[in-house]
């Protein structure tokens, strides 16, 4: 009975960690689909992805990497707190941008002329990309708008932060300011 009884335990034990090395092969698998080294968490670098903007071109964000600090914004126009942090977002902007800052504004709106209205009604400047389909918003497992993400140079997310801020405020620059350090390696 005993010999019964511990064979049941190896065979147990056996089956079990063939199936965690089956479940972490799995994971693996599903991870390079998207890049073993892309995840839309900090320390990970952002998953690429490619979206028209308001005039229709094709813009991909791994264009930006090696060049540029990205302020990656999740949004719509219907959004109360959207509508609120937008305008200091192009103040941020425009005190950011010549020293190599690019903030990249993906709406969610499905009506692109909503996006287009909103961008003339507050003079936007930045570039506003289109995801009607939630497509790349559900890669970057968006819950709630607007979501941010700062992107360095490198192309590794630095921050995720869900709500509206106020950007005007030099005190939210300090951040910004430490990305934009030549040679950051954080």
């Amino acid at each position: 009975m005993r010999s019964n009884t511990s064979v049941l335990k190896r065979l147990t034990l056996g089956a079990a960690v063939v199936l965690a090395v089956a479940l972490a092969a799995a994971d693996g698998v599903a991870q390079k689909r998207r890049g073993a080294d892309e995840w839309p968490e900090p320390g990970f670098l952002a998953p690429d992805f490619t979206l028209p903007d308001l005039n229709g071109s094709q813009v991909k964000l791994s264009d930006f990497r090696g060049k540029k600090v990205v302020f990656l914004n999740f949004w719509a126009s219907w959004c109360p707190s959207c509508q609120e942090e937008m305008p200091t977002m192009e103040k941020l902007y425009g005190n950011f941008k010549a020293r190599g800052l690019e903030i990249v504004a993906v709406s969610i709106d499905r009506n692109k002329a909503d996006a287009q209205e909103f961008v003339r009604k507050h003079g936007i400047s930045f570039p506003i990309l289109l995801d009607p389909d939630f497509n790349v918003a559900g890669e970057y497992r968006v819950t709630g708008i607007p979501t941010h993400y700062f992107i360095d140079k490198r192309g590794v997310i630095r921050t995720r932060d869900v709500g509206s801020k106020d950007w005007s405020k030099p005190e939210t620059w300090q951040a910004i300011e430490a990305l934009l350090q030549p040679g950051d390696r954080r």
